[in-house]
C-alpha cells in the first residue's frame, strides 16, 4: 500500500519584480553642445561671437557677451592689474573726441 502524504507548505508564484534599466551611452560627446550640461539654445548666426561660461546659478555652460562678461568681472570693483595694463596701452586719448562734457550741477 501507498503513503499519501500532506504537503506542508504550498508552492506559491510570485510576479518578479520589474527592474527599471537605466541606459547610459558611452559615446563621447563630438560637440560642446551635445554636453548634457550645456545650455546653449539654438546655434545660429545670432550667437556668433558670444563666448561660453559656466553659470554657477543653473550649474550650466551658457553662452554671454563680451560686454556681459566684463560688467560681471568688475562687479567687485577689482580689474585685473594685466587687463589695465593692456588697455593703457593701446587707448591714445589724442584720438577720443568729446563734444560737451556734463559736470552736472553743483
Amino acid at each position: 500500500m501507498s503513503v499519501v502524504r500532506k504537503a506542508s507548505q504550498r508552492a506559491t508564484i510570485k510576479k518578479k519584480q520589474e527592474t527599471k534599466k537605466e541606459v547610459q551611452s558611452l559615446r563621447q560627446a563630438n560637440l560642446l553642445a551635445e554636453l548634457g550640461d550645456a545650455n546653449f539654445g539654438t546655434l545660429n548666426s545670432s550667437k556668433d561671437g558670444l563666448i561660453v561660461s559656466y553659470d554657477y546659478d543653473t550649474d550650466e555652460f551658457v553662452l554671454i557677451s563680451a560686454d556681459q562678461l566684463l560688467s560681471v568681472s568688475a562687479e567687485d570693483n577689482d580689474i585685473p592689474d594685466d587687463f589695465v595694463d593692456v588697455l593703457e596701452g593701446e587707448l591714445d586719448l589724442g584720438a577720443v573726441q568729446i563734444e560737451s562734457v556734463d559736470g552736472g550741477a553743483f
